[in-house]
């Protein structure tokens, strides 16, 4: 009886800590922007996708030895290697792509959309001239800002750095 009874402890304390351990599982967030005028910064472990209609891009491969790069394209495009990780792209009409890997993208300027998934964090900023200038929209883990610009909320004016996904 002693036996069945240890058995049985045994059992629910393995059970317990397999559903601990499944609850700390990383989740990926989501980011999307849309028509934002300002400062988007990106520091994360995912996939970023989006264009930039006027301004710089600046990217930074933090894993630079594994399989992904960068896929930046633009009309205008001035390409300055600021390191051996570092490129800053300059020029109107920017797209650009970074899937896996992980990554520091830095955007500045006006026509920034973006969409992105993977886990880090995000820091965003508006560039308003006036109170009444429109600034862009932005969700987390919400919903996608190019389909539903309405239910999103305005970039701020102060920086402010947000969580994406869990750790």
């Amino acid at each position: 009886m002693r036996t069945l009874i240890l058995l049985a402890c045994s059992l629910a304390g393995a059970a317990f800590l397999a559903a601990g351990a499944r609850a700390v599982e990383p989740v990926n967030g989501t980011l999307s922007v849309e028509h934002g005028k300002g400062l988007v910064m990106l520091e994360m472990r995912g996939s970023i996708l989006g264009r930039l209609g006027n301004g710089v891009v600046t990217v930074t491969d933090l894993t630079p030895r594994d399989r992904y790069t960068a896929t930046v394209v633009g009309r205008k495009m001035k390409e300055i290697h600021v390191g051996l990780r570092t490129t800053r792209y300059r020029g109107q009409g920017l797209r650009f792509r970074m899937l896996g890997g992980n990554w520091r993208v830095v955007l500045r300027g006006a026509g920034v959309d973006v969409s992105a998934v993977g886990r880090g964090a995000v820091t965003l900023q508006a560039d308003r001239v006036t109170p009444f200038d429109d600034a862009g929209v932005y969700s987390l883990d919400g919903v996608d800002c190019s389909l539903d610009p309405t239910s999103c909320t305005p970039l701020p004016d102060d920086l402010e750095r947000f969580a994406l996904g869990t750790q």
